[in-house]
């Protein structure tokens, strides 16, 4: 049987690389005493998957876990949530058959600045940038795509989404909108995307889910 977990990692834990918020999860899932399915083979391992991981430091508001599991838990989500360490947190568990890895095409990114660092008149999506990391070079809507702004409070707001092959840090796009240097950014992955739908709807619609 397979479950599908959603985790939000905030707070400090959003410093936790990608290999060591896979060691918490699984951490929580033993404390849990979830009924784990196990690969075969001399060295054991739990069947988990996740989606692709967010940069160190950012607010991962959507880390979603595949658990395969050898039977029912109606308990599990409540446990899930007692073991958890604060800044790795489930919010909601569907039993599904759905494969999300297969479904997922992008995801929901959103940048919080201060509003006196920024001019959006600089945005320009044809500007030509480069990712070092990446080795690519490209026009900035190649990356950024369906940016869109807003204002709350003293805070400047952008919402972007990113196809999930071409995922690149979010300061390649917030960098070419400030006019000094920022002493706050926060990124935020929102949503796991499936076309024009929310992974969440997708998976609300064909399982079964529990909420806390």
């Amino acid at each position: 049987m397979r479950a599908v977990v959603k985790y939000k990692k905030t707070g400090l834990l959003r410093f936790l690389s990608a290999i060591e918020t896979a060691n918490a999860i699984e951490r929580n899932l033993r404390r849990a005493e979830a009924p784990l399915e196990f690969s075969q083979g001399f060295h054991k391992k739990p069947k988990i998957s996740f989606l692709d991981p967010t940069p160190t430091g950012v607010f991962n508001l959507a880390l979603y876990v595949t658990v395969h599991l050898q039977g029912f838990d109606e308990n599990l989500l409540s446990r899930l949530m007692r073991t958890a360490v604060e800044g790795l947190k489930p919010d909601r568990l569907w039993w599904t058959d759905v494969n999300v890895n297969r479904i997922v095409s992008g995801y929901l990114f959103r940048v919080l600045l201060l509003e006196n660092c920024v001019d959006p008149s600089r945005f320009d999506p044809q500007r030509q940038i480069f990712i070092p990391e990446k080795n690519k070079s490209g026009k900035l809507e190649d990356f950024f795509k369906q940016v869109r702004f807003d204002k709350v409070g003293n805070l400047f707001v952008i919402v972007y989404y990113q196809n999930r092959d071409n995922l690149v840090k979010a300061r390649h796009l917030y960098q070419t909108v400030l006019t000094k240097e920022c002493p706050l950014v926060l990124v935020q992955r929102l949503e796991a995307m499936c076309g024009e739908s929310r992974l969440s709807e997708v998976l609300g619609a064909r399982s079964w889910a529990v909420e806390c």
